[in-house]
């Protein structure tokens, strides 16, 4: 910490959010990212800091709360049709690349103008943003200590999980990572990614953290022999391996019924016809998008919880479930093993035989799923609690600003 105590660094009064999602009525359908920053917002707001967010969106919004400020624009491509109409024609034409390029950096010099006049009276200590689209670029010239959280740029994501990602936002992100000094990784396996694609920075490991309060157990009747999905029904997230396991368990277990919570998708189509063919329409359910409440009341029901996906930089909707002391199986991913220790607070399996065989034997060992369950949520409350995630996170800002 520099030689410094932690009752000689800085006080912390006035934090600034840059995001382009906030979870909230006026953007509900965010992803992970909107729900985090509303997550973290109500916590320092919780611990007496006013908290400042500014973003950008289809429709600009306002929200006034007592020490919360919110302020979203329009979003440059939809404010500026003719950019949007550039963008899309630049982004197909290699040597049109670099006018590509500045057309990303004039929404960047948009947003920054914007921002400037958002907060000319206010005293920001410190700024929090994300690392994909590069949006930490603008708040470079702002002579303020910032921070970027790697939530997952579309840079990892393309990379390393295969997602198809537009040249103009890489090249942003890239943009973003030569200025930063401060970032913060989500998991031991996020840095290794980031570091690969960015190179040696001042990198600082926080994982994320959900409101255990929230999710705790339920007593809500269990479906017997479910299995529940929870995640946009897309390859990414393997419902695809999802279906196919739930097919080998239910010719050993016929009484099984698949459960699918998440937002639909061009894949969610060619599975209703698998299902189909299969001739098992009655016993898979498609829930669709669900709010959180409504997300905890249908988990709670389940009989185990699988997360086959095929890349993560964290895993939110695991250590949800395992909060709802649930028993979970996972793929075998590097940042899941940072959370999961085999056959203690849940199971890893390494193909679509292995997820079979291992939620027979939880269905059939109710000793050994009631172990893992118990296990699954004592992990959540000691490593994976929001208010430790705050904690942390706030000493972290104390220590870069002082």
């Amino acid at each position: 910490m520099g030689g410094k105590s932690f009752w000689a660094m800085k006080q912390i009064k006035n934090i600034l959010l840059i995001t382009k999602e906030f979870q909230s009525e006026f953007q509900g359908n965010v992803g992970g990212t909107g729900v985090f920053y509303k997550n973290i917002s109500e916590g320092l707001i919780d611990r007496g800091i006013n908290v400042f967010v500014f973003g950008s969106a289809k429709k600009p919004f306002d929200i006034q709360k007592e020490k919360l400020s919110v302020h979203f624009v329009k979003d440059y491509f939809k404010k500026y049709f003719l950019m949007e109409l550039l963008r899309s024609v630049t982004g197909k034409i290699s040597f049109l690349e670099k006018l590509h390029y500045k057309i990303y950096d004039s929404e960047a010099k948009y947003l920054e103008k914007e921002l400037s006049k958002f907060i000319a009276d206010k005293n920001i200590d410190i700024i929090e943003t994300h690392d994909w689209e590069g949006i930490s670029r603008i708040a470079k010239g702002l002579k303020i200590p910032y921070v970027i959280r790697c939530h997952g740029s579309w840079s990892v994501l393309n990379r390393f999980f295969g997602y198809g990602a537009a040249k103009g936002k890489i090249y942003s992100e890239k943009k973003a990572f030569e200025n930063a000094e401060n970032i913060i990784t989500v998991s031991q396996s996020s840095q290794k990614m980031v570091r690969e694609i960015f190179g040696n920075k001042d990198y600082h490991l926080i994982y994320n953290g959900i409101d255990t309060d929230f999710y705790q157990p339920q007593n809500s009747e269990k479906i017997s022999k479910s299995i529940f999905f929870i995640g946009n029904i897309s390859t990414e997230k393997g419902a695809d391996t999802a279906l196919n396991v739930f097919i080998k368990v239910h010719e050993r277990e016929p009484a099984t019924t698949l459960h699918f919570i998440g937002k639909d998708t061009e894949l969610t189509e060619q599975l209703k016809r698998k299902i189909a063919e299969n001739q098992i329409e009655s016993k898979v359910i498609f829930y669709g998008k669900k709010n959180r409440n409504d997300v905890k009341d249908l988990l709670s029901k389940a009989d185990v919880i699988i997360f086959p996906s095929r890349g993560e930089t964290f895993g939110l909707a695991l250590i949800e479930a395992m909060a709802l002391e649930k028993p979970v199986v996972c793929s075998n991913l590097e940042v899941f093993s940072e959370i999961i220790t085999e056959g203690m607070n849940g199971l890893i399996a390494q193909n679509e035989i292995e997820f079979s065989e291992k939620i027979s034997e939880l269905f059939s060992d109710k000793n050994s799923a009631l172990n893992l369950s118990q296990n699954a949520r004592k992990t959540v409350v000691e490593k994976f609690s929001l208010d430790q995630m705050i904690g942390k996170t706030l000493h972290y800002y104390q220590k870069i600003s002082s």
